[in-house]
């Protein structure tokens, strides 16, 4: 664990001199992070931190870790809806993670949590997320 809040702290000493680039060290960063990405705060966190890095391994820990939040924590969408009230960016950023990577059965289960169990004021945020999960269906 010392060893990853070591690295992360480089990579945010180093400045914004290359965000634009998804560098060894920030590219090494973002894939350590994928595996603490256990609340809408981690994920969001990392969503800033390093959008330059969102591809290939990295991009599918992203959205593993998003279907996770979706299927096991549904309850804690709440939180998920006051982060994108504050950065509608990072709504996109959820709906597009929800994609073919992930296993159908966690797709049609974020189809059905978002159908049959969503708070009404976030009724948009579950359409989305329906359409999404719909269109990688196989």
């Amino acid at each position: 664990m010392k060893v990853v809040l070591i690295v992360l702290s480089l990579a945010l000493i180093s400045g914004t001199t290359h965000a634009k680039r998804c560098t060894v060290l920030y590219a090494e960063v973002a894939d350590l992070a994928v595996d603490n990405l256990d609340s809408w705060e981690a994920i969001q966190k990392n969503y800033v931190a390093y959008p330059q890095c969102d591809d290939g391994s990295i991009a599918e820990g992203n959205s593993e870790a998003i279907a996770r939040m979706l299927v096991d924590e549904w309850p804690e969408n709440a939180k998920l809806q006051s982060l994108i009230i504050h950065d509608s960016g990072f709504e996109k950023y959820v709906v597009r993670h929800i994609n073919s990577t992930l296993d159908t059965d966690d797709l049609h289960q974020i189809i059905t949590l978002s159908s049959e169990s969503c708070p009404a004021e976030n009724k948009a945020l579950c359409g989305k997320l329906i359409a999404a999960a719909k269109s990688e269906e196989k």
